[in-house]
């Protein structure tokens, strides 16, 4: 069973949404300001992230918390800023029982799943 993570109102995540659902293919959305994600849960998806792509640091969340993007180097500091600002997440984030299958929404990766 695949989670997509994310907001409603987010474009991107709405999109994936209506490819998976235009597939039908089952998947569990996990709205993560109304159901926000334990520290746990962030060190998991932080040990699938083989491409340090989680936190989108363009985004208007993480700008707003004023840090430097090269001060994420432990996973310490990159989980304190989930925490912090959990739509600072490279969103829709999609993933499946153990790995991570795509940050963002990607036309052709939705097409071909």
């Amino acid at each position: 069973m695949y989670t997509v993570y994310g907001i409603p109102n987010c474009s991107s995540v709405r999109n994936a949404r209506k490819k998976l659902e235009e597939k039908g293919i089952d998947y569990q959305f996990r709205d993560i300001r109304k159901e926000p994600l334990t520290k746990g849960e962030w060190e998991q998806l932080l040990s699938w992230d083989q491409e340090g792509a989680l936190i989108n640091t363009k985004s208007q969340s993480f700008r707003g918390l004023g840090i430097d993007k090269d001060s994420l180097t432990s996973k310490t500091k990159k989980i304190e800023v989930l925490l912090q600002a959990p739509t600072s997440m490279k969103r829709p984030l999609l993933v499946d029982d153990s790995k991570i299958l795509a940050f963002g929404f990607d036309k052709e990766f939705y097409a071909e799943l």
